[in-house]
């Protein structure tokens, strides 16, 4: 069976107009253990860590559906 793969691409820009960027590549073999949205959140936590967010503030980021 042949796996497909995931790009992901996060970009900010920040006040001074430098933009940075986060793009992996990954097989959905990932999805064996995580379904994909907590996939994406946890690429999305890290992504906010490396912009310098604190670890402790993005922790608490919480996904709330609507109804």
């Amino acid at each position: 069976m042949e796996e497909s793969t995931l790009k992901i691409d996060f970009a900010f820009t920040d006040e001074f107009g430098q933009e940075n960027r986060l793009i992996k590549t990954v097989t959905t073999a990932v999805f064996l253990e995580k379904n994909q949205f907590e996939f994406l959140v946890d690429e999305f936590k890290i992504f906010l860590i490396a912009m310098g967010y604190s670890p402790e503030t993005v922790d608490v980021i919480q996904i709330v559906e609507n109804d």
